[in-house]
């Protein structure tokens, strides 16, 4: 069963060597929490999870920052839209300095667009082992379900570990309950 620092403060946590988790699955190994967020919704609920886990949380940055303009889902040219009609389109993102063998879970936060996650997440995906994680991904809407995106997820990395995503907002005990599921 997985261990909860209740008392935690929010992790801002940048290097690897800052990044020391207090959530350990059954086999004692550490948990982390990966985010990308345009509006700072999926950040508020990134630090609502590190809350309630301890771990430290990281964010993904795309190379080329979304406008307004590239995240106009009504605007069949926009950045956002192209995006989720080629779903080969990979954005680049800035590295991140984890080295995620040290870690046995990740959490991956992001915001909906088009009932899936961002390319970014997938630009993640693609450049990252995640290989015999526990993945636990998690989003932020404002109507679209988490179930959409659960299944572009397990379609798209089917040899991945994902357990069925949250959307938050969450209380303490819904997200508890979440991950011990």
């Amino acid at each position: 069963m997985f261990s909860f620092n209740l008392s935690a403060t929010e992790p801002t946590a940048k290097t690897e060597k800052d990044m020391k988790s207090t959530f350990s699955s059954p086999s004692e190994g550490k948990a982390i929490i990966v985010y990308f967020t345009h509006s700072g919704n999926t950040e508020l609920a990134a630090k609502k999870l590190a809350e309630v886990t301890g771990s430290p949380i990281v964010r993904i940055l795309p190379a080329e920052p979304y406008t307004a303009e590239d995240v106009d889902w009504v605007n069949e040219q926009s950045r956002c839209t192209q995006e989720h009609l080629n779903q080969t389109l990979r954005p680049a993102i800035k590295p991140l300095d984890v080295d995620f063998s040290q870690y046995d879970t990740v959490f991956i936060g992001f915001p909906i667009w088009w009932h899936e996650e961002p390319a970014v997440i997938r630009t993640f995906l693609d450049n990252t082992d995640l290989k015999g994680k526990e993945l636990y991904p998690f989003c932020t809407s404002y109507e679209s379900p988490m179930s959409e995106a659960d299944a572009t997820l397990q379609k798209g990395y089917p040899t991945l570990k994902w357990h069925t995503g949250l959307r938050l907002p969450a209380s303490a005990e819904q997200i508890k309950v979440w991950i011990e599921k």
